[in-house]
C-alpha cells in the first residue's frame, strides 16, 4: 500500500510539473527562442530575445548595437478588431505578398527591399510571414542589411516551426 501510493504521488509530481512547465510558455519568445530563429533562418546567433506586448504577445530579436532589429514577432487572438484586420490583410493582398500553402489554416509571405538612408547600411531586405492558426494571428518579420535576405524556404520553415508549437497557450496582455 505505502508502495503504490509513493507511485500515485511520484506520478503526480511529474503531471504537475509538465503542467506547470505548460502553463509557463506564457511569452512567444519561450516558444521561439532566439537560438531556434537563427537555426532555422540559418542567420548567426548574435541576438538576444526580449518579450513585447505592445501589439499582442510578442518578442524582440535584437542585433548587435547600432543595428536594427533582425526579427520582431507578434502574436495576437484572432478575435475583434485583430480578426477584421487580419480577414481584410488575407482578402487584399498587397504588391510583394504571395499566399503560401500548408502553414497554418492560412499564410502569407513578403519580401522588399527598404531604404534607410541615415543608418550605415542605406538598404535592408524585409521579409515576412504572416499566418492564422490556432485562433491566433502571427506576425514575423526580419529586416536584414542589403538586398536578399534569408531564402524563402528557411521563412516558410520558420512559420512550420511557429505552428508546430501550442501558440494557443499564447495570452494577449490584460489591457491597462
Amino acid at each position: 500500500m505505502k508502495c503504490s501510493v509513493k507511485v500515485i504521488s511520484g506520478a503526480l509530481a511529474v503531471t504537475g510539473v509538465l503542467l506547470a512547465a505548460t502553463a509557463q510558455a506564457q511569452s512567444f519568445c519561450d516558444l521561439v527562442p532566439a537560438s531556434a530563429v537563427a537555426a532555422t533562418l540559418g542567420i548567426p546567433a548574435n541576438f538576444a530575445a526580449k518579450p513585447n506586448v505592445q501589439g499582442g504577445n510578442g518578442c524582440d530579436y535584437k542585433g548587435e548595437a547600432g543595428k536594427p532589429d533582425i526579427a520582431v514577432a507578434d502574436a495576437s487572438d484572432d478575435s475583434g478588431m485583430m480578426k477584421t484586420l487580419s480577414d481584410m490583410r488575407f482578402k487584399s493582398l498587397g504588391p510583394n505578398d504571395e499566399r503560401v500553402s500548408g502553414i497554418g489554416d492560412a499564410a502569407i509571405y513578403y519580401g522588399k527591399t527598404v531604404a534607410y538612408p541615415r543608418l550605415a547600411e542605406p538598404q535592408y531586405f524585409q521579409q515576412g510571414i504572416v499566418i492564422r492558426a490556432k485562433g491566433k494571428y502571427v506576425s514575423f518579420e526580419v529586416t536584414l542589411p542589403g538586398n536578399k535576405g534569408v531564402p524563402k524556404a528557411a521563412m516558410l520553415s520558420l512559420g512550420q516551426l511557429i505552428v508546430s508549437k501550442p501558440i494557443d497557450t499564447l495570452k494577449d496582455p490584460a489591457p491597462h
